[in-house]
């Protein structure tokens, strides 16, 4: 018999060479030349940008996960709440799958606005449809993280960030798409063939980027 910490597990940081691809595009799309990768865990996705030109600091409360990304030859910093940078230091922040599991989020976006000279980057996890995907059996591993303090909808998390900036971008985004249910088929070469042509639309999104520009003085 398995026991509830089999499932539910709180979440772990990427690390550098299994980080998820999708969120270094997004930060390429957006983020200044000068970054700060706040919650920067073990430093996969500030290594990955340094190696391609940008400037960029890891910041973390956890201090072994400082000491990996360190390993990287990421420069790093550790902080609880106040943030040991003057006013606007970088020219983005990165908050990759952080927000859910603070306790204190308008400390930490305080922090994050007041460091950044352009823009703040977030990504959350998708609560939108939670719901409906329970009452249909269907979730998702992330949402199984037992450190989750807060969920996000694409109303909710804009509503937090406009507290901060005049200008939010939301967009839905990683789909969960019904062809990873079917085995490896016909039936899922010919779903897969559908979507990529856009005769099917998904209708799920597992996950929440958002661009929020810093307010002028």
């Amino acid at each position: 018999m398995r026991s509830r910490d089999d499932f539910y597990k709180p979440g772990i940081p990427a690390r550098r060479g299994e980080h998820y691809g999708a969120f270094v595009r997004f930060a390429r799309r957006h983020a200044g030349t000068s970054v700060l990768d706040l919650g920067c865990g073990f430093g996969a996705y500030g290594s990955a940008l340094a190696d391609e030109g940008w400037k960029c600091v890891g910041c973390d409360i956890n201090v072994d996960y400082l000491q990996t990304a360190a390993g990287l030859g990421l420069p790093v910093v550790g902080a609880d709440s106040a943030l040991p940078f003057l006013d606007r230091s970088f020219d983005s922040v990165l908050i990759f799958e952080v927000i859910e599991h603070v306790p204190n989020v308008e400390k930490l976006l305080t922090e994050a606005f007041r460091v950044a000279r352009k823009n703040v980057l977030v990504t959350v996890p998708n609560s939108e449809n939670i719901d409906l995907m329970k009452q249909n059996d269907v979730t998702y591993a992330h949402m199984l993280s037992s450190d989750h303090l807060h969920f996000f909808d694409p109303v909710s998390l804009e509503s937090l960030l406009r507290r901060y900036s005049n200008n939010v971008s939301i967009e839905r985004s990683d789909p969960i798409l019904p062809f990873w249910f079917v085995g490896r088929s016909l039936p899922f070469y010919g779903m897969k063939l559908l979507f990529r042509l856009g005769v099917f639309k998904p209708r799920f999104f597992s996950r929440l980027y958002a661009v929020a520009s810093v307010r002028e003085n």
